[in-house]
């Protein structure tokens, strides 16, 4: 008996001493959230805007692309937080989704404050009712659109087209930039009595992800025939079939690409080489009037098949 009760003691002892100056990080989090860790990791890697709106700073330290984000988190208080994200798919529809937490100063003191029954940690419970409420308007984000990755590797259309060439347009500007110069291409269609011969798309041509910027022609499919002539706003393109992964992106085409991140992830799950160029689709007018659900977009990221040099 006396043997039990001292292992017990050593095994309480033990946890005690592991807590208070091993243990990385204080506090765990855990949540589901839907689709892959693509588009989850590029939720979360914007959550710093949420955050601006809700009186509160959030820093972005250190990042394994889809499987890990670091951020320093600061609620306008002299306590800062450390938070480490961490992705885990569960399927192609759900990711789990761990926050791990701690207080890099005084770390012993809000250890031993967390052992104590009877104190709260004003901090953490901001942090915690923060992590709920983001919780609540990703999940109210993510209703309105719809990710689906196709498993196989297919061929994307191949294409001639007059094009408008935008650069260094951010993520979430790309949709206000089509907004912008989709007039360039509408004008050149209409002086030239042009049918398209399939819907407009967004082909990526540079994509600077470190910096969150991106070169990109946006293109109407035509038939080039021998008398049109370029301008200095609409030039001539001709794009080739390619072996892609192909996502299908359903809702506001502001959002669409979050599904590249998906892509991404998949290329990278599959161990595939890939050109981080995707081509965008759009099936559907935005000005139709149309519910933002109902809306298209096929998504393809050009790969190298397996078993090719």
């Amino acid at each position: 008996m006396k043997k039990l009760l001292f292992f017990l003691l050593f095994l309480a002892a033990g946890g005690l001493l592991w807590f208070l100056f091993l243990k990385k990080y204080d506090y765990e989090f855990r949540m589901d959230a839907k689709y892959g860790p693509g588009s989850v990791y590029r939720e979360i890697f914007e959550w710093e805007e949420f955050i601006k709106q809700n009186s509160g700073e959030i820093k972005i330290k250190d990042t394994i692309p889809y499987r890990q984000l670091v951020q320093e988190f600061n609620s306008g208080t002299p306590e800062q937080l450390d938070l480490l994200w961490e992705f885990e798919k569960e399927n192609d529809s759900v990711t789990g989704i761990t926050v791990n937490v701690r207080v890099p100063n005084d770390r012993l003191k809000n250890r031993l404050a967390i052992l104590n029954p009877f104190k709260k940690s004003e901090l953490v419970d901001s942090l915690k009712n923060k992590l709920l409420d983001f919780k609540r308007q990703l999940n109210k984000k993510q209703e309105a659109y719809r990710i689906h990755i196709s498993d196989s590797i297919v061929k994307s259309p191949a294409m001639d087209c007059i094009c408008h060439s935008s650069k260094n347009i951010s993520l979430n500007g790309k949709a206000w930039e089509m907004l912008q110069t989709i007039e360039f291409l509408q004008d050149y269609v209409m002086a030239n009595d042009l049918d398209l011969s399939g819907s407009p798309f967004v082909k990526v041509t540079r994509w600077d992800r470190e910096k969150d910027l991106m070169d990109f022609d946006f293109c109407f499919p035509v038939n080039l025939v021998q008398s049109l002539r370029e301008t200095k706003d609409v030039q001539f393109k001709t794009y080739s079939s390619s072996s892609s992964l192909k996502a299908v992106f359903n809702g506001n085409y502001r959002s669409s690409y979050l599904a590249w991140f998906d892509l991404l992830e998949k290329a990278e799950e599959r161990d595939l080489k890939y050109s981080a160029l995707p081509l965008e689709i759009f099936h559907d007018n935005p000005q139709s009037g149309t519910d933002a659900i109902t809306w298209k977009a096929d998504i393809y990221l050009p790969v190298l098949p397996q078993g090719n040099p």
